[in-house]
């Protein structure tokens, strides 16, 4: 379950409760329940936690297993969401495995009206290429704002802050386009026992999925 998976991550990096507590800004507490699955984080808390652990969010966010092959069906679709989200996320990219990492990551996200996708903006290290597809989208790159319309499409540069949020009455879908995709954190190559390393409790959030 999430908690475990949580506490096994944090244990293995030699991280106190009190340390990621002062890494995300969180009480002890509140960590201490999640891990415990006692109270179910918002994705901005798992973003928080995410950057904390050096790890992608979407590790956290659960979906089950994808594919193995490189072809997706759609009825292998893996869904990412949180209780308490405003946005969903579908991954179109097979998941890296021990024979094969997709060097691209394709998601497909919906986001609610008049909501947008975190409370902070968000950074990594690939470009980003956004396609909407239905509704409106506004997104924030640094201080400049860019709207877009179904059918539009826009590019963010690696390691800008940015964050998306939908300003219309419908839910705003579309693709994201990650390259190189965001699957390992800081160039990792282990979804079980990530590299050690610090995150800033000042910094961004360094991993967006």
């Amino acid at each position: 379950m999430l908690g475990e998976q949580i506490r096994s991550i944090r244990k293995k990096r030699s991280i106190t409760l009190k340390e990621l507590a002062e890494k995300t800004g969180l009480s002890i507490g509140y960590i201490s329940q999640i891990e415990r699955n006692l109270t179910d984080p918002s994705l901005s808390t798992l973003r928080k936690l995410s950057a904390a652990l050096d790890v992608p969010t979407y590790l956290f966010m659960g979906g089950g297993e994808g594919a193995t092959g490189l072809t997706t069906r759609s009825s292998d679709v893996v869904t990412l969401s949180q209780p308490h989200s405003s946005i969903r996320y579908h991954l179109l990219t097979p998941m890296p495995s021990g024979v094969f990492v997709p060097q691209s990551l394709v998601i497909r996200f919906e986001l609610e009206p008049h909501s947008r996708d975190g409370d902070l903006p968000v950074i990594h290290p690939s470009e980003e290429i956004i396609l909407l597809e239905q509704g409106q989208l506004d997104v924030l790159v640094q201080t400049e704002t860019v709207r877009l319309n179904a059918g539009d499409t826009t590019v963010v540069q690696a390691n800008l802050p940015h964050i998306v949020s939908n300003p219309g009455d419908t839910p705003a879908v579309g693709l994201a386009v990650f390259t190189p995709a965001v699957w390992f954190p800081r160039g990792g190559r282990t979804l079980d026992r990530p590299e050690s390393s610090t995150v800033s409790p000042k910094e961004p959030v360094s991993c967006k999925y």
